[in-house]
């Protein structure tokens, strides 16, 4: 074939899948672990659908801003509401 084996290597193909929902569910709850982010279940579900339409990434970047609007009015768990004012502010790109 004539082509050299390092070169070869860095040609590997593999092959990947999009995450499910399920999947993204459970991406997100260890996100909230990690950050100490308490979240409502009705509000990962938000989340979860959210990140299924556009990113996984974008995503996790909006419970990161909604955690930080819940902190701003005092408080304990993300909700819907604090998930659809970042989403109404912060546009996907």
């Amino acid at each position: 074939h004539g082509i050299p084996l390092d070169l070869l290597d860095r040609l590997l193909i593999i092959m990947t899948k999009p995450y499910g929902p399920e999947e993204m569910k459970q991406i997100l709850q260890l996100r909230c672990v990690e950050e100490d982010i308490s979240i409502n279940d009705v509000a990962l579900d938000l989340m979860t659908k959210i990140g299924a339409e556009t990113s996984l990434r974008y995503s996790m970047y909006l419970l990161t801003t909604a955690a930080l609007v819940c902190s701003k009015r005092r408080g304990e768990k993300v909700d819907v509401e604090d998930v659809k004012r970042c989403y109404s502010i912060f546009m996907d790109s």
